[in-house]
């Protein structure tokens, strides 16, 4: 078995890709999330395909498990902080672009539309 497909090379390797991943997102490097996200993504499924063969081999001990509940905790917060930029993107292009979001309702009053005309002129008498 060589040691690249040992649950810790696994996981060294997963866990720089993800730390990567996390200052990217804290910093606003968009022009790195694709690439790095890929990566992690890529990683997490061949750990993923791999595991099984672990645990029939015992290699699945409790340390590995408690790596995979750290990556899991730090992602929640990779995913926070990713919805964070998300909101202040959104808000942004609401500012500079106020006529890219449509309205919920047709419209756009507070209630939705106003009654529509029915095409009959009211008669008017003086």
């Amino acid at each position: 078995m060589s040691n690249n497909n040992l649950p810790e090379s696994y996981f060294d390797a997963l866990e720089v890709h993800f730390n990567q991943l996390a200052v990217a997102v804290a910093s606003g490097d968009v022009d790195a999330l694709p690439e790095i996200s890929g990566q992690v993504h890529q990683l997490s499924v061949n750990l993923n395909t791999i595991w099984h063969q672990w645990q029939r081999q015992g290699l699945a001990s409790h340390m590995v498990e408690q790596r995979v509940r750290a990556l899991a905790e730090g992602l929640q917060i990779v995913r926070a902080n990713l919805l964070r930029r998300m909101t202040l993107v959104e808000q942004a292009l609401r500012l500079v672009v106020p006529a890219v979001e449509d309205p919920t309702y047709a419209g756009g009053g507070a209630y939705g539309a106003g009654p529509r005309a029915s095409g009959r002129l009211p008669s008017v008498s003086a």
